[in-house]
């Protein structure tokens, strides 16, 4: 399936929506709602489709998640892994705030560019 398939805004199951978009070379996901165990096959599959047929970097917009579980957490961390290996970079934007105190939990506010200064 190629990028272009997947620009439009697509409903997973539960309350998540998934929207892929080309921001120059980079590829954007931006997740919007409640992130969960009830949407984390159809997520990590949208995850494994971009770090199979796309290029460059990967940014993962977090700016309307309302809810964000561990698990989703653990998709964003492999599908990280998994563009490292082809030299590729995942970063993270403008996280909600819930989201950035998941990631401030488990010690990933790192991974946030550019870094969220003051956001707790």
């Amino acid at each position: 399936m190629s990028l272009a398939t997947l620009v439009q805004p697509s409903p997973l199951p539960g309350d998540l929506r998934v929207s892929v978009s080309a921001e120059g070379a980079a590829t954007v996901i931006a997740l919007q709602g409640e992130a969960d165990v009830s949407t984390l096959a159809a997520l990590a599959d949208t995850f494994a489709r971009i770090c199979a047929d796309g290029e460059g970097d990967v940014v993962v917009d977090l700016s309307r998640i309302e809810f964000m579980d561990t698990a989703t957490l653990r998709v964003v961390l492999v599908a990280k892994a998994a563009l490292a290996g082809d030299g590729r970079r995942l970063t993270l934007r403008s996280p909600s705030r819930i989201a950035a105190r998941v990631l401030g939990v488990f010690g990933l506010d790192h991974l946030v560019s550019p870094p969220a200064a003051g956001r707790r």
